[in-house]
């Protein structure tokens, strides 16, 4: 990854690599981040304060009035880098997750009403009906199949099962 002028090699595993050492040790945060890279990879973090210096050398020589933003401190850049990587490696795949069970409790409820869900070419949802194999809502995001379909069929399905055990308590208090 380049950051103005220098290049990091390899910085998506160097970084991949530290996350895990710091996982495994529970001492995964931002400032253990920070240290644990001064600490392993002391070469990357010099070039990122050397880059640093050129750039503020670079803008105290711009005496033209031209306005130009102040260069990123290397902690800075260290910070945002462990922000990002957070997100991509532990915070967007249990996001996956949690959409994925979701969408499996939905199937499982359209299941019980003669729907079928299938994902379609366009990683959107088509919901089937079972009996007549016809579409009945096509290219349904995420967020739709939750709030219109999931709802539905949770209400209904809620409505079945009291209405159920409803009349299997009648029946069991009829025969006492």
């Amino acid at each position: 990854m380049a950051y103005g002028r220098i290049y990091i090699d390899n910085l998506r595993n160097k970084v991949t690599a530290l996350f895990d050492e710091l996982r495994a040790d529970n001492r995964l945060s931002e400032d253990n981040f920070i240290e644990a890279f001064k600490q392993k990879y002391p070469k990357d973090f010099s070039m990122l304060q050397y880059e640093w210096e050129f750039k503020v050398h670079e803008f105290k020589k711009n005496r033209k009035g031209h306005p130009k933003p102040h260069p990123i401190r290397p902690d800075k850049i260290l910070s945002n880098m462990y922000r990002n990587y957070y997100f991509k490696l532990i915070k967007n795949p249990a996001i996956k997750k949690s959409k994925e069970d979701e969408v499996n409790k939905i199937r499982a409820l359209a299941g019980r009403y003669g729907y079928k869900i299938k994902k379609n070419p366009t990683n959107r949802f088509d919901v089937v009906n079972k009996e007549t194999k016809q579409i009945e809502f096509e290219n349904l995001t995420y967020a739709e199949l939750k709030r219109d379909f999931h709802n539905k069929a949770y209400m209904k399905l809620n409505r079945q099962l009291k209405q159920e055990r409803r009349h299997s308590n009648n029946g069991k208090s009829r025969d006492k």
